[in-house]
């Protein structure tokens, strides 16, 4: 696929801009670009030191459906102008030309008041004639004593709570969890699309081998390597969850292939359907 180039237009709109040469040549600072990486399986939002608020906003949520066109193993990194990545300089050709600091010269340094140096502090104020009042005997005004006084035990810091929280974590067995992922049959007519096992997603991604000019496409299973913060509506997916001993081990989300027109469609009731998926656990027991 290579690289893309598409400006942010103040009505919300993406435009694709093609370059000759670098595509640092293209990029303006009063404007912010999203930029595709397909080698680096990046999405990048650039935004230039003299964009609007609007203009950023615009594109954060842009970079985002792009991403969705592209494959949801691609990351989006924001990349604002004069801080770039270094894998980001190398795509545009090196650094642009805004966001230089310029010398700043001896008379544009304010001039400095002329007469004696007036004290931050009035005299009579730099010391306080009353000392530091001292607690009465039997009693502790806060900061009067040392901690050790203070707390016969040791603080409290959460590491036991903690480390039962992250004890689920810490025995994740990717291998087998894909191998139970694999025996469950597939419903007809849905395909995997992205799989989250533990705090890690993983992706369906698309591989074309050609060979003695056939090509071949196969399907492997690729961890995400960046997921963005936000909050995301899975529309269009339907989430299917594997649970086992009272834990949920993955989360899978699958994706409607298509469905034949002459298809008869079956209306079933609550009861209906979760006896169907009673039998169909059983059938693969």
């Amino acid at each position: 696929m290579g690289n893309q180039v598409f400006l942010i237009n103040p009505d919300g709109t993406t435009t694709e801009v093609f370059s000759e040469g670098s595509i640092k040549d293209v990029l303006k600072s009063d404007e912010c670009y999203v930029l595709v990486a397909d080698e680096l399986r990046k999405v990048f939002l650039w935004k230039g030191l003299e964009s609007n608020v609007r203009s950023k906003f615009i594109g954060a949520k842009r970079s985002q459906e792009i991403r969705g066109q592209v494959g949801m193993h691609y990351a989006v990194v924001p990349q604002d102008e004069g801080d770039e990545d270094p894998d980001f300089i190398k795509l545009i050709g090196g650094k642009t030309e805004s966001g230089i600091a310029k010398e700043i010269k001896a008379h544009e340094a304010p001039a400095k008041p002329k007469g004696p140096p007036v004290p931050a502090v009035h005299p009579l104020r730099e010391k306080d004639p009353f000392g530091i009042p001292e607690p009465a005997a039997g009693m502790n005004i806060a900061g009067s004593k040392d901690r050790i006084s203070q707390n016969t035990g040791p603080l409290y810091r959460g590491d036991e709570s903690f480390s039962t929280l992250m004890q689920d974590q810490t025995h994740i067995n990717f291998e087998e969890i894909m191998q139970k992922l694999e025996e469950i049959k597939m419903p007809d007519g849905f395909e995997r699309e992205l799989i989250i096992i533990g705090n890690h997603a993983y992706s369906v991604v698309e591989k074309v081998q050609t060979f003695l000019g056939e090509k071949q496409v196969t399907k492997e299973i690729s961890k995400v390597g960046s997921v963005p913060e936000g909050i995301y509506f899975a529309e269009d997916y339907s989430p299917r969850i594997l649970s086992e001993n009272g834990k949920i081990l993955a989360i899978e989300f699958l994706k409607r292939i298509g469905q034949p027109t002459d298809a008869k469609i079956e209306y079933k009731s609550k009861k209906e359907i979760l006896k169907d998926q009673i039998k169909t656990q059983l059938e693969g027991k």
